[in-house]
């Protein structure tokens, strides 16, 4: 009795069976760097912000800073200046939060007290993720950037 040899079995198929095995794996080595693109770009505009609102409280006038209702206004502008900057990021609708303080305290005007030394911007923000459907909790992963700055003005 003689062997004979199997005939070659049909390949049809295999290529689209291995992609169908392979493709999740690749999909998800994309997503994570993606997603980190993205943390990184909320984290970058959420600093640049502060940094530019500390930056402007740094440079209010000295008259500013002892009259209250003036020092409360440039505190309210640094704030604005925040929101603007942080407005092109999709936060899926939870505004950022914004901590001012001039000297260790709120910027309510120090009267006639000494000026403070320091200007400090804290922008607190939620960024959720709509692209990659990754469940991040219901309020999203929390960004947090922080400015300080020396009191600089005349």
């Amino acid at each position: 009795m003689t062997m004979r040899p199997l005939p070659h079995r049909r390949q049809h198929g295999a290529s689209a069976v291995e992609l169908a095995l392979i493709l999740p794996l690749f999909v998800l080595l994309l997503a994570f760097p993606l997603f980190l693109g993205r943390y990184f770009w909320h984290y970058t505009a959420a600093q640049k912000a502060a940094q530019d609102a500390a930056r402007y409280l740094s440079s209010v006038s000295a008259q500013e800073m002892r009259e209250p209702a003036l020092a409360l206004a440039a505190a309210s502008l640094a704030g604005e200046i925040v929101r603007i900057e942080t407005a092109e990021l999709e936060t899926g609708g939870l505004r950022p939060q914004v901590d001012i303080q001039c000297g260790g305290a709120g910027c309510q005007g120090v009267m006639s007290g000494p000026l403070p030394e320091t200007v400090a911007v804290m922008v607190t923000m939620h960024m959720r993720d709509h692209l990659l459907g990754m469940d991040l909790g219901r309020y999203g992963l929390r960004l947090q950037a922080r400015s300080e700055m020396r009191y600089v003005g005349q």
